[in-house]
């Protein structure tokens, strides 16, 4: 099974990534949610969660990397 680590909380890692079987849904319990209204507030989190990622050299090759990083985004739209 294959785990994260919140790069938004880097003390939070371990977390198991969930697929519904019925759905095929896939959720990252216990992983950051932020509110964002504004596009500066985005970019700061990309620039938080790049600063806290780390990528490990594998066994074949030093020049390769594991590290992968994943950003589920869900939208909202009020009309007003």
């Amino acid at each position: 099974m294959e785990t994260v680590q919140d790069l938004l909380a880097p003390e939070n890692y371990n977390i198991p990534i969930v697929e519904d079987p019925r759905t095929g849904d896939v959720s990252v319990p216990r992983a950051s949610v932020v509110q964002i209204r504004e596009q500066s507030s985005f970019l700061e989190l990309l620039r938080v969660g790049e600063a806290n990622r780390f990528a490990a050299n594998t066994k074949l090759n030093t020049e390769s990397s594991r590290s992968h990083a994943i950003l589920m985004v869900s939208f909202v739209i009020r009309i007003f």
